[in-house]
């Protein structure tokens, strides 16, 4: 199947038969390859996303206790305490703002420069189209 020629110049000649073939699969590993790479990169997106939101929720809860510890200290001192009343309606309603807000979010994200993830697509669209001219 594989032929070798040395020359002087220490060159290494391979003969491949069924070249197209070799090819088809070289691309068809490339392809592979990139969409583990563009899931990947995906992956890295929404972990960079959720430390992002952690540290944003982090910096919301200091805030709410410092407040809280204001309010506190300008209260008066008393021994009552207050009954908790739970009601069905401000969870609806709570609900309904979360759905409001998940709408809000894709309007506010701006378009950036070509990331690594539509790199990767933009080279496998490329792999794909030799591929299919190779048929």
């Amino acid at each position: 199947m594989v032929k070798e020629k040395e020359e002087d110049s220490g060159l290494f000649f391979v003969q491949i038969k069924e070249p197209a073939e070799v090819r088809r699969n070289i691309l068809e590993t490339l392809k592979e390859i990139v969409e583990v790479l563009r899931r990947f990169e995906k992956f890295r997106h929404i972990r960079h996303e959720k430390l992002q939101k952690i540290q944003h929720l982090r910096v919301l809860i200091r805030q709410a206790n410092k407040t809280l510890g204001v309010l506190k200290a300008k209260l008066p001192q008393t021994n009552l305490r207050a009954t908790v009343v739970r009601e069905a309606q401000p969870r609806k309603i709570h609900h309904k703002k979360k759905k409001k807000e998940k709408h809000a979010e894709p309007e506010k994200a701006p378009k950036k420069e070509m990331t690594e993830a539509e790199k990767l697509e933009a080279e496998l669209n490329a792999i794909e189209s030799k591929l299919k001219n190779l048929a």
